[in-house]
């Protein structure tokens, strides 16, 4: 947001004037006058300070809190086991999956294993582990009824599907909360 001059005066009217006689201390008290700063133009105006982040490889290694590896684990052994439960038996059990379907759920499996080791480890490489097993879970959800495995999308479905969105917010959750104290 751009300052106007009117922003400014209001702001600089609060604030001790170098040609105040005086001023006022932390503790309240009034203290000598102080020399004369020179004052600068109200026009004059300096940029923001840039920014430092924290580049991405940095970040993945800081350590999170206990608390968010606990929330983390609990959230994928709870939410995966009703996901799974609710689950029917496939139309045709006998039929071979797509090799997509397979593929899918080999890398689903490696980014679970990959999220727990992180989470016991507690780096936050985990919670972007998790991230990926996570948006996995949904696109299996999803590709369930589309690839033939189960015809018909029931409450079974947005049951799974919840599950699958709520380990998605878990996961984003932690990674924006979850640096130790």
């Amino acid at each position: 947001m751009a300052t106007t001059k009117e922003r400014l005066d209001l702001l600089t009217r609060h604030q001790p004037q170098p040609n105040d006689h005086r001023a006022r201390t932390l503790e309240g008290d009034w203290a000598a006058p102080r020399a004369a700063a020179p004052r600068v133009a109200a026009a004059i105006h300096r940029p923001a300070p840039a920014v430092l982040r924290t580049p991405i490889g940095a970040r993945l290694l800081e350590p999170i809190s206990a608390r968010w590896a606990v929330i983390g684990a609990v959230a994928w052994v709870v939410l995966l086991a009703v996901g799974i439960a609710v689950e029917p038996p496939p139309t045709n059990p006998d039929a071979v999956d797509p090799w997509l379907v397979s593929a899918l759920g080999t890398l689903l499996l490696g980014a679970l294993l990959t999220t727990l080791a992180g989470l016991g480890l507690r780096r936050r490489w985990s919670l972007a582990a998790s991230l990926v097993a996570a948006g996995m879970l949904v696109l299996s959800t999803v590709m369930c009824p589309v690839s033939g495995h189960h015809t018909g999308v029931g409450g079974w479905w947005v049951v799974q599907l919840g599950c699958a969105l709520g380990l998605v917010a878990t996961s984003i959750l932690g990674w924006r909360r979850a640096t130790p104290p």
